[in-house]
């Protein structure tokens, strides 16, 4: 596909790359494409051209610029790589990238089926537990809110996809519009503070809203407490356990404390990653890549399970639990320890897409059964 003049000026700027390699390290992609990002950005300028495959193998978690020396931004080229491929093909991208699975689930995630507007507040708060979390468990998020309400008076809900899926395929119009309906509920029902259970919604929200203050639900019960029952029961789980910092938030410094305060309120003592923190690798689900490029998708999983050197991995994000069970590893979200009424007798495995379906039309009742 042809490259748009926008996104040449990019592969011109990243023209800086020295070819040093120090984001191959950590990428499972670049090796598919090329043996240095300096010898493709060379290509991508000479040909103005780019195989539609290239972006759409990139989980856009930023790691390249992270250790890159000369903070080369491949993440932000991709991208836009991937808005030149919409362009070009009217956003029906080629069928083997399999991103009508996407838009299904987009306009789903929108419809009134398996959504809800604000619902239950009294105050300018509301949560936001996104879709994931609801897709896995809706107890765990009623048990949760319950807990909100208890800490912030008049805490609302509100079940709706932030929309990102949408904008990292790079169909920026829709995102847009399916952010404005955000937008416009927010407004309407005079919110100001969103407290985001994911680690992507917080992302979104705190980069394109300009109506509502995005806080981390990590950040909060960090600050409000933990449940006093919950209080170092994680010294009852005789097994060790490895913590793995989702990469969307790899640069909020808040929420990695903040996790560890509460982990450490919990009793449990967790090694930590050689790659953690603002240097943490993807999972492997980011951008849809376990969609459009599966083959890598699954290596990078794969290899990032395998960096715990212990059976269970803790994250705090539904999509890493999911991606360190299928790389091999037991695994289980912080919520599970602190709302989830089973967790001494949760399985080790991934609901089926139907049953994220059944979890979050369940979910949509959330509003009218907590008070």
């Amino acid at each position: 596909m042809k490259i748009s003049q926008k996104t040449m000026e990019l592969v011109e700027k990243e023209q800086k790359c020295i070819g040093c390699n120090a984001c191959m390290k950590g990428c499972p992609m670049l090796d598919e494409f090329c043996n240095s990002p300096k010898e493709l950005l060379k290509q991508l300028k000479e040909a103005k051209t780019f195989d539609y495959k290239l972006p759409y193998s990139c989980m856009l978690c930023g790691y390249c610029t992270k250790v890159c020396p000369e903070g080369v931004d491949l993440k932000g080229l991709f991208l836009e790589l991937r808005r030149d491929a919409v362009d070009q093909t009217g956003g029906k991208l080629p069928k083997d990238l399999n991103t009508s699975k996407v838009d299904m689930h987009q306009r789903l995630s929108f419809s009134k089926w398996f959504s809800t507007d604000v619902e239950n507040i009294q105050s300018e708060w509301v949560f936001f537990p996104g879709c994931a979390l609801m897709a896995y468990s809706p107890k765990v998020v009623e048990n949760t809110y319950a807990y909100l309400r208890k800490k912030i008076e008049g805490i609302g809900i509100y079940n709706k996809c932030c929309g990102k899926p949408t904008r990292f395929l790079g169909k920026e119009k829709q995102f847009n519009e399916y952010f404005s309906k955000l937008e416009k509920e927010f407004e309407d029902k005079g919110v100001k503070k969103v407290v985001t259970a994911c680690q992507n919604c917080f992302m979104t929200l705190s980069q394109n809203s300009s109506i509502v203050e995005a806080i981390s639900l990590w950040e909060v019960l960090a600050t409000v407490g933990i449940p006093k029952e919950k209080e170092g029961i994680g010294e009852k789980l005789g097994y060790d356990v490895t913590l793995h910092d989702p990469c969307p938030t790899r640069d909020v410094t808040v929420i990695q404390d903040s996790v560890r305060k509460i982990i450490s309120e919990l009793g449990i003592d967790v090694r930590e990653m050689k790659f953690n923190r603002g240097r943490t690798l993807c999972c492997g689900s980011g951008a849809m890549v376990g969609v459009t490029q599966s083959h890598i998708a699954d290596k990078h999983t794969k290899r990032r399970a395998k960096e715990a050197d212990t059976e269970y991995i803790i994250t705090y994000c539904q999509e890493c639990v999911e991606s360190m069970r299928r790389g091999g590893k037991k695994s289980f979200h912080l919520l599970d320890i602190l709302f989830n009424d089973d967790f001494d007798n949760m399985k080790q495995e991934n609901n089926s897409t139907l049953n994220k379906w059944v979890n979050r039309y369940r979910g949509k009742y959330i509003g009218k059964k907590v008070k």
